[in-house]
Order: structure tokens, then sequence, then C-alpha cells
């Protein structure tokens, strides 16, 4: 029997609007708009399909908003763990949390 998505996870998910830039290892940037995230993972979405690939590993920016006009960073080391059309999910391994200067 097939487990349910929920089943699988080990930790919360959360709900969240907050612009990611996906860095390639290899070279070049993807825009994309994380959906959720939890401590080990997060799920984003791009408006067309990438070339990023099950396995690749990137390194993430987030701007999480703690406030209006203080916005909250965030980059991690990540692996690509799913892909499918315009939604993909890393798999966070290492990253930071730090306030960041107030967005133009």
């Amino acid at each position: 029997m097939a487990l349910e998505q929920s089943e699988r996870r080990r930790e919360p998910r959360y709900p969240v609007e907050a612009k990611v830039t996906v860095h390639k290892d290899g070279g070049g940037s993807i825009g994309a708009m994380a959906s959720n995230i939890s401590s080990a993972g997060m799920l984003l979405r791009v408006e067309r399909p990438s070339d990023l690939r099950e396995g690749e590993r990137v390194t993430v920016d987030v701007e999480l908003p703690a406030k209006p006009g203080a916005p909250f960073s965030a980059w991690g080391a990540a692996t690509v763990v799913r892909v499918d059309g315009g939604i993909f999910a890393v798999h966070l391994e290492a990253g930071t949390f730090a306030e960041s200067a107030p967005l133009p």
C-alpha cells in the first residue's frame, strides 16, 4: 500500500509565499516562489519548467518577510529531490537566517 504524502514527511510543512532564487552549482539562477517550507525542505514553483534535475545540488536564497519593510533572508545548501513541470522540491541540508536591508 502506498504511503500518503503526509505520512512520508518527518517534519511539518508550513505554507509560505516567499521569493526564492535558486543558484545551480553548474552556474545560472532560477527565480521561484516558495509554496511551503519545513526545517528539512521546501516546495518551489516556477512560471515555466526549468532544466533542474533530481539529485542536482543547488543553493537557495529566500526572502522571508518578518514584518513590513524589514525582510528576513535565508540561504541554504540543498539537493533537488523532485521535479514535476513547474513545481520542484528541495531537501535543505545546511543554511542560515539573517536580517537583511529593506528591499527597494
